[in-house]
């Protein structure tokens, strides 16, 4: 670069030290600050003064090293809100203000200037190309500075400077004349009329070029398009050039070949945006407006440059062409093809679904059939994506039939029974399953159940890999169905723990759930099994499995279980007992609760809550100990142990009462207590402890209702 001055902080966004583009903005801002120089010091000397050579020296060289590999770049001068200003381009990956890369304090100087030096020639836009030997620059520049070409607004100017130009050898530039530009009112980016205005100007300018044959005629016009179609990196500036192309074409370069060069020298990404940009124009029309004839050119276009460049994101794209019926189904790739004739054939099929399969009864030709189980097996994928499960097991179901039957075309319809059994069918179904959607599940499970033992493996795998309650007790209750013995083998498989403890527990889980009434005994002893288990929450959650099946028939269980060493199971077990109205239960709960005030251990003091809770399962019982009814046993607890001053609660020294046996307390008296419970609920609501004060809130509210509403009987909760 030609020494010029220090650059220090004064380079604009270059001045920031981990801008990763810092040195090309500070070599762009001295080869700008130079050239300006040059432009203006020019036109004070002739050519050949020593000020004039100063000014040009080693800017030729700047220039080339400035831009290699670039190709060009552009100053534009426009108008905007804040007053003029002018853009680079064609340097740095985006464009920038002039004064936004000039040295600092020069920009301030030579902005206005240049800008001045560009209005008074009336350009708005000058591009330098590095096809230019050092002698064209050389010219240009002395040109451009020339006295007699420092105003070109007349018409009969600017016919002169275009006439030096071309007698000085001056080809490798593009400008354009204020009054050159394009849709000057048309509401598009003012960025797209540049481009189109240029497009239009340089392709005039072709003539120039002497001696051109058609091959390089034909490269000439390339570069044009690709130069202007370059620097423009949204396809909200590109799509406006697209659509309206038609300005800028001459008699020998028409807009048809405009758009192909364009869309042929974009980058995926750009494609993409501009096929975004077309179908968002589209919509936006109004309802029943057919789309326009170059709409649908350019759809046909990008269309085909997605698919010559298989870019991954393209088939939904395409698709939505396809469905604004900008394309054919033909410009689709093949396998959205393949899709939709698929679509199409199983939308026919859901409106008469019925008489297809009357008409399948009926066929007698085996080419016939062979053609007719194609058709059935190419849109079954569609039916599962769109969950018509009931239709596909018509179909299992019919071909079944013909199998039963031993027809002519039984073997056939092995062949088509064996297809749907594969992976690629099954496998869809799988994924399907697996998703835990209710309805899904319970449409699926007959499509499993009527394929047989071939679903055992898929069916086996949700058991082991499903972590939905849903998937996996579906997949439990159909496997019952079809193969006891690979049931047996499974929960064998669970008795000897081989199955890892999360999937046991999730699975038990599933158990309770099941409607198993043949598979009481083979349950009842994988439970019981599992309820020796080391894992605490594998043993709560095979007891609850075991309360759901069993009932009331496990209570010596339930009470054995008041024993166990694990405080989670002696709770489930007092719950188990509670709900099934266990009167050996009771009067064990009513010895454990009078301990409570004598000499509780840690683990009564853990299992109270529960306790008091599970009696309200039983009603408000009329003899429950020496304090009479349940309801009075429980408000006689709760003035033994606690003191409802009027001022604050305070508990007695004597034994405590956790919170969580008081909500308890609440809840049971909320099922069984009367009118004469109100008073000291109501003091406990009038507490600040959360937990009973809303407890004590619902139990008022509960026995209000009673008592409003005779035919509820407290002892019958």
């Amino acid at each position: 670069m030609k020494s010029g001055p220090p650059m220090q902080e004064g380079v604009g966004a270059a001045s920031d030290p981990n801008d990763p583009r810092r040195e090309a903005k500070g070599d762009l801002a001295e080869f700008l600050l130079s050239l300006i120089q040059a432009f203006l010091r020019t036109g004070y000397y002739t050519p050949d003064h020593r000020e004039a050579k100063a000014a040009k020296e080693g800017l030729y060289e700047d220039f080339q090293r400035l831009l290699k590999n670039k190709g060009e770049m552009t100053f534009l001068a426009r108008d905007d809100p804040d007053g003029k200003s002018v853009l680079i381009e064609g340097v740095l990956p985006e464009p920038h203000q002039l004064n936004s890369v000039m040295l600092k304090g020069m920009a301030e100087i030579y902005t206005p200037k240049f800008l001045t030096f560009l209005t008074r020639k009336d350009l708005i836009s000058l591009t330098l190309k590095t096809a230019m030997s050092w002698q064209e620059f050389d010219s240009f520049i002395d040109l451009m500075g020339e006295p007699t070409f420092v105003k070109t607004r007349e018409k009969s100017d600017k016919e002169r400077f275009v006439q030096a130009l071309k007698e000085r050898g001056i080809f490798n530039i593009s400008y354009i004349f204020n009054e050159e530009l394009l849709a000057g009112e048309w509401a598009i980016p003012w960025r797209s009329k540049i481009a189109l205005s240029r497009l239009k100007k340089d392709f005039k300018m072709v003539p120039l070029y002497q001696n051109l044959d058609r091959e390089s005629l034909k490269r000439v016009k390339q570069q044009i398009i690709r130069d202007t179609a370059r620097p423009i990196l949204n396809a909200d500036v590109l799509y406006p050039i697209l659509i309206n192309s038609e300005l800028a074409e001459t008699e020998e370069f028409k807009a048809s070949e405009i758009d192909e060069e364009i869309i042929s020298c974009i980058g995926d990404e750009m494609v993409l945006q501009v096929v975004q940009a077309l179908l968002n124009e589209v919509r936006g029309q109004v309802k029943g407006e057919s789309f326009t004839r170059k709409q649908g050119w350019l759809a046909k276009l990008l269309a085909s440059s997605l698919n010559l460049r298989e870019i991954e994101e393209r088939e939904p794209i395409l698709e939505e062409l396809y469905k604004q019926k900008l394309i054919s189904a033909e410009e689709l790739p093949k396998a959205a093809q393949q899709r939709i004739i698929r679509e199409r054939h199983s939308e026919k099929f859901l409106v008469r679904s019925e008489l297809y399969l009357m008409e399948f009864d009926r066929i007698d030709d085996s080419s016939k059939y062979v053609q007719f189980v194609k058709f059935l097996l190419s849109i079954i994928p569609e039916l599962i994506r769109r969950n018509r499960y009931k239709e596909i097991l018509d179909i299992i179901t019919k071909l079944d039939h013909h199998l039963d039957k031993e027809t002519p075309f039984s073997a056939y319809a092995e062949q088509t029974l064996e297809t749907i059994r594969s992976e690629k069918v099954l496998g869809a179904l799988k994924a399907k399953f697996m998703a835990g959607q209710r309805e899904t599940c319970l449409g699926i499970a007959p499509i499993f159940l009527k394929l047989g033992k071939s679903s055992i493996p898929h069916l086996l795998s949700f058991l082991e890999k499903s972590d939905d309650q849903l998937v996996i007790k579906s997949a439990f209750e159909t496997l019952m169905q079809i193969d006891p013995d690979a049931v047996n083998t499974f929960l064998h498989k669970l008795d000897r723990k081989e199955i890892p403890t999360e999937t046991a527990i999730r699975f038990i889980r599933a158990l309770g759930e099941t409607k198993g009434e043949g598979w009481i005994k083979q349950l009842n002893h994988t439970l019981r099994a599992c309820l020796d288990h080391e894992n605490p929450r594998l043993r709560e959650e095979a007891l609850w499995a075991f309360y759901k099946i069993m009932g009331a028939k496990g209570e010596k269980l339930y009470l054995a279980l008041l024993n166990d060493a694990e405080i989670s199971i002696q709770k489930s077990a007092i719950q188990c007992l509670g709900r099934i109205n266990s009167q050996a239960a009771l009067q064990k709960f009513h010895e454990i609760l009078k301990t409570v005030d004598q000499a509780p251990t840690d683990g009564v003091k853990q299992i109270e809550a529960t306790l008091l809770n599970a009696l309200g399962y039983y009603g408000n019982i009329e003899n429950f100990g020496e304090e009479g009814s349940l309801e009075d046993f429980l408000l006689e607890m709760l003035k033994r142990r606690l003191s409802l001053g009027p001022l604050r609660f305070i508990k007695k020294n004597k034994t405590t009462m956790s919170s969580g046996a008081i909500g308890a307390i609440c809840e049971t008296l909320g099922k069984v207590g009367t009118g004469k419970s109100r008073d000291i609920l109501q003091k406990l609501e009038k507490l600040d402890e959360g937990l009973w004060k809303r407890k004590a809130e619902d139990a008022l509210t509960k026995i209000a209702e009673r008592e409003n509403d005779p035919q509820r009987d407290a002892g019958h909760p």
